[in-house]
């Protein structure tokens, strides 16, 4: 029927200017560059290399300043360079222990890296720092969540509404774990907590149909989930669970109507859910975060694509399609010298895998080094004889090679 989501651990980078003043122990800091707010506009227009380069200049004339090393955090984590962004994280943390929000954004860091007891650590020291931080109670709560500790979860939560009662998203978290302990009451309790303060949120609406199915209330399910779909009407689960709904209350038309609508519409998010669940079950298995990263992208959402490939490599440094893949991102951002390294990385983690000779010798052809691109693409025939792609890749090579010897 349905199960709640996995939860996502997101990344919220604070670039408010007021924030500055969060993040520093010095009483007599060096005194801040008055163009620092260009680098705040690099972060907020994603132009991450940019801002890496701005804060490492302006570091270099303020070391002690702790927000810059924050700031060049949220760069690095921006472009994916996730191991330099822990080093400028804990900089900051270094200059200035009791920042809150930046051991926060350090712990977000180390559970996408998997390494949940130092971001349990973290989270535990902000808190300790400030009882009140929101924030920190509900990234522990789905620290907890993800480890299936749900007791843990919910205590979490509580502390989150308890310190910032308008903190909405958390009620949502709270009825997720709720029904993984099967406490329906508590359940249904926190997702109209969360209806009551935000009246157009789907995903609270679909929470309470699903609570109210369980109960065997239909019709009242039926009443949440049409909302659900008002509110959203792309909403998959959503589909999903009411096409149950007016199954159970005989009407057998329109449930087949919304389960067909479900297939067309959600056929890559039911994959991700399946894949997102066994994840749960298998943190270790590097194919399927490339196997997420894959759909991500085949749905346009390269910064998600790009976290899963990566998430794919530390898990295993020999995974030759995450490698060849996040090149192909880095080249449809123009990042010609950053994918072929990529490539070459496919390479060596496996020589036979064909898909990255033919990318390398596209992107020597790109850079007019024909020689070497039919060098690439041969390397890839020798180990897929009789490959037409590659022979008319070669082939065209060739022929450019000869006008312009010709010229």
């Amino acid at each position: 029927m349905h199960f709640p989501r996995p939860s996502r651990l997101t990344l919220l980078i604070p670039i408010l200017s007021g924030w500055l003043l969060a993040c520093t122990a010095d009483p007599e800091p060096p005194p801040l560059s008055p163009e620092v707010a260009r680098g705040e506009q690099l972060l907020a227009a994603s132009r991450y290399p940019e801002a890496i380069a701005f804060f490492q200049r302006e570091i270099r004339k303020a070391p002690s300043v702790a927000p810059l090393h924050a700031w060049l955090g949220h760069a690095y984590t921006g472009n994916e360079q996730l191991l330099e962004a822990v080093g400028a994280y804990k900089r900051c943390l270094e200059i200035a222990a009791d920042d809150g929000p930046t051991r926060v954004e350090l712990a977000t860091l180390l559970t996408r890296l998997d390494r949940l007891a130092e971001a349990e650590a973290q989270l535990h020291i902000a808190i300790s720092h400030d009882p009140q931080l929101a924030k920190a109670h509900r990234i522990l709560g789905r620290l907890h969540f993800r480890e299936a500790r749900y007791d843990l979860a919910i205590e979490s939560y509580t502390r989150a509404t308890t310190a910032d009662p308008t903190f909405v998203k958390v009620w949502g978290d709270m009825g997720e774990a709720q029904l993984r302990l099967g406490d329906l009451d508590a359940a249904e309790a926190a997702y109209r907590q969360g209806i009551a303060r935000d009246s157009t949120a789907a995903e609270f609406r679909d929470g309470l149909g699903f609570v109210l199915f369980k109960r065997r209330d239909f019709a009242a399910a039926a009443v949440e989930l049409e909302q659900a779909l008002q509110l959203d009407p792309l909403h998959a689960r959503a589909h999903f669970n009411l096409a149950n709904t007016y199954l159970r209350l005989g009407r057998s038309e329109d449930g087949k109507k919304l389960l067909e609508r479900f297939g067309q519409l959600d056929d890559q998010e039911q994959r991700m859910y399946g894949l997102e669940v066994t994840i749960l079950q298998s943190p270790e298995r590097a194919t399927l975060y490339h196997d997420l990263a894959v759909i991500h992208s085949q749905r346009g959402e390269t910064d998600k694509a790009r976290r899963r490939y990566i998430q794919a490599v530390l898990r295993d440094s020999n995974f030759a399609p995450a490698y060849h893949n996040l090149g192909n991102i880095q080249l449809r951002q123009g990042r010609l010298r950053e994918a072929m390294g990529l490539f070459r990385r496919a390479l060596r983690a496996d020589s036979t895998y064909v898909l990255a000779y033919r990318s390398l010798g596209n992107s020597y052809m790109r850079q007019r080094q024909v020689a070497a691109a039919i060098e690439s693409f041969e390397a890839g025939l020798r180990h897929r004889p009789g490959d037409e792609d590659l022979t008319h890749r070669i082939n065209l090579a060739r022929e450019f090679m000869a006008e312009g010897a010709a010229r």
